[in-house]
């Protein structure tokens, strides 16, 4: 038989209530009154062992305090130094009066008589020397601040003393409480199993629900919006889950519309993009006359910043198509070595310019994989590197094969990434803001693409450990045609 949720918590909670309630209102009952007596017995002993352990502590940290103010007064003669050691005996006198107003038996009263008698003689002395110096402007013998530990050895018997009390007083103590623990136990024995059992049930039913609003939620955070979200509990929360499924599908249809304008957007302007591109190629090759050392300056910063803004345009492309369907790999067996220089010679003309050196180690040939989606993954990751590498910087791209897997390894001398920046590296349209440049300027789309290309393959990218720049990290897993 099914459960029937009430429809509220406040009803969920009364049940429980109702069941356990009477039981324990007659355990609370007699513990209250077996307390009581116990309260009134152990008031007068817990305080006193407490100002007693409290006034304890002040005189050893006053009493350090003391020594440390005065014997760095006596090296440095600073005023503020001195000021500190009177306001630590001031606070040590007052412990003092007050263990001796909670001293309860002579060995004590002897003990902090004597202390106070040492504590008095070294004050003197401190004083005399201060007053010697004052006059005659030279550092006395100062051999008296030695008593310090003869002052801090009979504050340890004193507080010795003080704790053994405590302890017998504790043990005292702790024999009324066994014996009203022993009244208690066999009613315990079996009412708080009881109550345990009724409050687990109700944290039973009301775990399931939470557990699956958690659920729901973990998947509205990774953009999963096409389940729909129906919580089972008591009514508060099966309205909050229609509030959920109602916020799951106004983020399912942002997301639609989000998507088409990225797609109109990104159609709309790669036309005339691609006019821009053809004239500054006409300009730039001299068709419409010959250039000046200026113009062709001009039209080449026309021709690099049209290049970049047509792959920012493709990266919105690729990213819109990956988000709105369903990706699927085309595989084919192709030469890696091959797909990675045809991408660096694509790059040609930016790793010319910045005069950077490209070393490749290739210690794997054929492999399987979609060499499309592959090309996309390695421009992104080589575009990164010749971006943020500077001048004369090197780049490293190395391939190998692993356990059942291969790997491409890309590293830069660039300079790389903070960490809070590296926590949401392949978050989709995410650019750093750190004080250097950052990896994920520009659309902070290139690393989205490639992180969903790479899963798509059922493979995983991630940043890997570098003493210098960036080092991506992409690990494939050994696929088969079909």
């Amino acid at each position: 038989m099914r459960f029937r949720y009430p429809n509220s918590f406040l009803k969920l909670l009364l049940v429980g209530f109702a069941f356990a309630i009477v039981p324990l209102l007659w355990v609370f009952a007699n513990a209250n009154i077996a307390f009581d007596k116990l309260a009134k017995q152990s008031q007068i002993t817990v305080s006193n062992s407490v100002e007693t352990t409290r006034a304890s502590r002040v005189l050893q940290e006053q009493l350090s305090l003391m020594e440390r103010s005065s014997r760095q007064y006596f090296v440095l003669q600073d005023e503020v130094l001195f000021s500190n050691y009177k306001q630590a005996n001031v606070q040590f006198s007052e412990a003092v009066s007050q263990l001796k107003v909670l001293a309860n038996n002579p060995t004590q009263q002897a003990n902090i008589s004597l202390l106070s008698q040492k504590a008095m003689q070294l004050n003197n002395a401190i004083y005399a020397a201060k007053q010697q110096q004052t006059n005659i402007l030279q550092t006395s013998d100062l051999s008296f601040l030695n008593n310090f530990s003869q002052i801090t050895q009979q504050a340890e018997v004193l507080i010795k003393d003080n704790n053994s009390a405590i302890d017998a007083a504790s043990s005292q103590l702790a024999l009324s409480a066994q014996n009203t623990q022993k009244k208690l136990f066999l009613q315990s024995l079996v009412l708080i199993p009881l109550a345990l059992l009724v409050a687990g049930g109700i944290t039973y039913l009301l775990a399931r629900p939470i557990r699956r609003m958690d659920a729901a939620i973990r998947h509205l955070g990774k953009g999963q919006y096409d389940e729909p979200i129906a919580i089972d509990g008591p009514g508060d929360l099966r309205v909050l889950g229609q509030r959920l499924d109602w916020l799951r599908t106004e983020l399912k249809e942002l997301n639609e519309q989000k998507q088409q304008f990225l797609r109109h957007v990104s159609h709309e302007l790669k036309t005339p993009l691609t006019a821009i591109r053809e004239a500054t190629e006409l300009l730039n090759d001299g068709i419409g006359g010959a250039l000046s050392a200026q113009q062709s300056e001009i039209t080449s910063i026309l021709r690099d910043n049209s290049i970049r803004l047509q792959k920012m345009i493709e990266n919105l492309l690729n990213y819109t198509r990956i988000e709105s369907v369903d990706t699927k790999l085309n595989l084919s067996q192709f030469a890696l070595p091959e797909v990675i220089n045809k991408v660096i010679q694509a790059h040609a003309l930016s790793i010319r310019n910045k005069q950077l050196t490209v070393k490749t180690n290739y210690n794997i040939e054929n492999v399987i994989a979609d060499e499309e989606k592959l090309t996309i993954i390695l421009d992104n990751l080589i575009s990164n590197a010749v971006k943020y590498t500077p001048n004369l910087g090197i780049i490293k791209i190395i391939s190998r094969q692993e356990k059942g897997r291969w790997r491409i390894d890309v590293l830069d001398n660039g300079p790389g990434l903070a960490t809070h920046d590296q926590e949401r590296l392949f978050d989709p349209f995410y650019r750093g803001d750190t004080l250097h440049k950052s990896l994920i300027t520009g659309s902070g789309l290139g690393l989205t693409i490639a992180k969903d290309l790479v899963e798509t393959h059922g493979g995983r990218i991630k940043l890997g450990t570098s003493t210098q720049g960036a080092h991506f990290v992409v690990r494939m897993p050994q696929l088969e045609l079909k």
